[in-house]
């Protein structure tokens, strides 16, 4: 059975009394695992309570810390053997050159005497500094319980020591500056200053600010933004604190606003996006609770992606790479991604297909001529618009690569590749366009726009049409057409106000003579789309 990895913050319950903490890394960075017995008022009794490389078990017997080899060091805990007074065991790492940003694939994993693993907590996005609480066991209820942290103080081990209350002998040096610029960690955040361990100070990107807060563990019962209690309203509800609650989600209501309106001008890229997330810092409002605010303009933006993706009617790889990157970025979870990136994953497909990458079908009942290669044959319904009106006819549309066949119940023709201009899904049929009347008309298929993309391959290896990269024909949707058409009608269905499936539609059509203009083109969802047909 695995377990699963755990975030930082989450806790499960350990069912057993003699555990292992592994703390284990990718060769290559020297880091000091050790192990600290707190006490109800967050401290240690005494420096007996410190394990660490010069002091490998604490005076209970309780923790022994061994080194496994270069990358890895264990921590065994008998958790029955842990003094009354003893609340919590915290497993820390430090590293006297280097910071933890560079240290690849941290991770603690705790098992059992039998090598089960109880828990494990990947140690990701660390920040550069060079002590860091991995996590800790604790008591609740009489039962033991284990908590991923991954926090840490850029002053090293005797920062981390000294924070805990162990003394710390070190040998006289100059006064450090008290505030030193923070060189390794550019972005704006909250940090411990190494004169307060107890502080946090904000600072800028370039420069320390006045602005202090006192720095908290935060716990399910405490809240580590203010200090004030946690309430659980019923149960399986993560813990919330009514001090902070009714602050933090009127920030993210402004900032959900500012998020729609950056998205809209700049997307996931640049200073602006940058400074969303500086805000929450500020706040101090955990960044998953802004992914979650974030979630439906994160959702609308990445509609809107598709629909300017699909505005020309083909699919390249870099719209394909440029949503899985705004999606990354995004870092929101909804059913609706996984639709729009298997609507672009089709397109994309469809897109190599329509340039020269056509299907090989293994003969059926046909008669072909020993040359002929069999693409496509697919039930089809021919409709010939006459004077008095439609004429629908039933059989098979098949192509070839020597020409394209219609074999009805009554007729069929025949049309060399040679006279076909074009062939393009429209209102639920494909259109075959030709220089001759016989042969070309609308197909009813079952699957136009797959239909249309194998005859398109086709014709263009008959025609040997190389398509140069990024070219278009007339009905192209330039940028800043389609940015203006989105502004216009505010991302949504002008008919229905649908934001889902999303089509930039020529209100006169283009094979009518219709121009690709603002003025021309209107958002439609497919379903008022298909209703509208080729009516003006």
């Amino acid at each position: 059975m695995t377990t699963a990895a755990l975030a930082r913050g989450a806790n499960t319950t350990i069912d057993a009394t003699a555990v292992q903490a592994k703390v284990a890394w990718r060769p290559g960075p020297a880091v000091d695992p050790c192990a600290l017995l707190i006490d109800a008022g967050g401290k240690v009794r005494g420096d007996g309570d410190f394990v660490f490389y010069n002091q490998p078990g604490d005076a209970s017997g309780a923790v022994l810390l061994s080194t496994d080899g270069p990358a890895s060091a264990t921590l065994t805990v008998d958790l029955a053997r842990v003094p009354a007074d003893v609340d919590s065991v915290v497993i820390a790492a430090s590293m006297d050159t280097g910071t933890f940003d560079a240290v690849p694939g941290l991770a603690v994993t705790v098992s059992d005497g039998r090598g089960r693993v109880l828990a494990r907590f990947p140690v990701l996005d660390v920040e550069p500094v060079a002590a860091v609480v991995l996590g800790e066991f604790y008591r609740r209820q009489g039962r033991w319980k284990f908590r991923a942290i991954g926090q840490g103080w850029d002053s090293g081990l005797a920062g981390l020591a000294t924070h805990y209350g162990v003394t710390v002998d070190e040998e006289p040096a100059a006064e450090p500056d008290p505030l030193p610029d923070p060189v390794a960690r550019p972005r704006p955040d909250w940090y411990v200053t190494p004169d307060h361990p107890g502080v946090l100070r904000w600072w800028t990107g370039t420069e320390w600010s006045v602005q202090t807060v006192p720095f908290r563990h935060d716990t399910p019962a405490v809240c580590g933004r203010c200090g004030g209690p946690k309430y659980r309203s019923y149960a399986g509800v993560p813990s919330v604190c009514r001090r902070c609650e009714p602050e933090i989600s009127g920030v993210l209501a402004g900032w959900r606003t500012k998020a729609a309106r950056v998205l809209a001008a700049t997307g996931t890229t640049g200073p602006a996006w940058d400074e969303l997330w500086t805000e929450l810092r500020y706040y101090r409002v955990r960044e998953e609770a802004g992914r979650e605010a974030l979630r439906p303009v994160a959702v609308h933006h990445l509609h809107r992606l598709l629909t300017f993706a699909f505005a020309d009617g083909i699919i390249e790889q870099h719209e394909m790479d440029g949503f899985d990157e705004a999606v990354r970025t995004l870092g929101v979870i909804d059913p609706a991604i996984s639709t729009m990136r298997r609507r672009l994953q089709r397109g994309l497909e469809l897109g190599l297909i329509s340039n020269g990458a056509v299907p090989r079908v293994a003969q059926s009942t046909l008669h072909l001529d020993a040359d002929e290669i069999l693409h496509l044959e697919v039930p089809a319904v021919r409709v010939r618009q006459l004077a008095a009106g439609p004429r629908r006819s039933s059989g098979r549309l098949i192509a070839t690569n020597a020409k394209l066949r219609f074999v009805g119940d009554t007729a069929g023709s025949d049309l060399a590749w040679a006279k076909v201009l074009e062939a393009r899904p429209e209102y639920g049929t494909v259109v075959v366009a030709a220089t001759t009347a016989r042969g070309g008309g609308s197909y009813e298929v079952g699957d136009p726009e797959y239909v249309a993309a194998v005859l398109t391959g086709v014709l263009k290896i008959a025609k040997r049409i190389v398509a140069a990269p990024g070219q278009r024909d007339s009905r192209s949707v330039p940028p800043a057409i389609r940015a203006e058409v989105w502004r216009r009608d505010g991302g949504a269905c002008v008919e229905c106000q649908a934001t889902e499936y999303l089509e930039f539609d020529h209100v006169i059509p283009w094979s009518r003579g219709g121009a690709t203009s603002v003025g021309n083109l209107q958002l439609l969802c497919r379903r008022c789309n298909l209703a509208k047909g080729a009516r003006i």
